[in-house]
């Protein structure tokens, strides 16, 4: 079955380009307000939800917040279209829980890259990858990386696709450094510009999810290199999104 797309848009001609553009590369799209998108996403469970900021990006941070709060939509890949000029929501929408945020006008090609990336379809133009380890087990976690499932304990942890790259990829050689170049290069498409402060905010993000599941702190930052999964890391470890006061403008 295709996958299926949720658009949350600002107006209607957003929604019947995107639906244009989407339809053609092999994905079905489902229109809700932003008043329903959590009831739809919680029902029909679309593959992605796209959120138009429009020029209300408070609004959005709002319903991103609840997606991600309701445990039927937490998981599911979030995308936000930010109007020109507003890019300095890029880091706000980041930390609500936006996968990725992409600054109108886009190139639909950009678009569907991403979306591709997500694992739905195969991309037409990517090399082929090779694959790692179907199961990671490291401290009482277990990834079907296949599946795309961790468990702790017999309970399930539902990650985001691009907190789920990083968590596998840091499980791949636990305690050794990753730097944030290499972390990027796992869980982006290779066309798409990502900040360092981008993957501080997704690192942030998996640290808070694993420490709800195991009541540790399983991920270590080393300062000015990068990422390290380890039994027993230390508390004083600071995420560092939480603590930037920098603007981030654009890509």
């Amino acid at each position: 079955m295709k996958p299926l797309i949720l658009i949350c848009p600002r107006n209607v001609d957003i929604y019947l380009l995107l639906t244009h553009i989407l339809n053609v590369d092999g994905f079905r799209t489902v229109l809700a307000s932003e008043e329903e998108v959590v009831e739809k996403a919680a029902a029909m469970k679309p593959d992605v939800i796209i959120l138009d900021t429009g020029t209300d990006a408070a609004s959005t941070l709002r319903t991103c917040a609840t997606i991600r709060s309701n445990e039927v939509t937490a998981a599911i890949p979030t995308i936000a279209l930010v109007a020109a000029g507003d890019e300095r929501h890029y880091l706000d929408l980041l930390k609500a829980g936006v996968d990725e945020n992409f600054v109108r006008p886009v190139l639909p090609i950009r678009l569907l890259n991403y979306l591709h990336s997500l694992s739905m379809l195969p991309a037409r133009t990517a090399p082929a990858q090779p694959r790692s380890a179907d199961t990671l087990e490291f401290g009482g976690l277990k990834i079907h990386v296949g599946r795309r499932q961790v468990k702790y304990e017999g309970r399930e942890l539902q990650l985001g696709p691009i907190e789920f790259k990083l968590l596998s990829r840091l499980l791949e050689a636990p305690g050794n450094v990753f730097t944030r170049q290499q972390l990027i290069e796992v869980a982006w498409p290779p066309n798409l510009y990502v900040q360092s402060r981008t993957v501080d905010v997704h690192i942030g993000h998996l640290r808070r999810s694993l420490r709800r599941l195991t009541g540790g702190n399983l991920i270590r930052t080393v300062r000015a290199s990068g990422y390290a999964v380890e039994l027993n890391s230390s508390t004083a470890d600071v995420d560092r999104c939480n603590t930037a006061k920098t603007e981030i403008r654009g890509f």
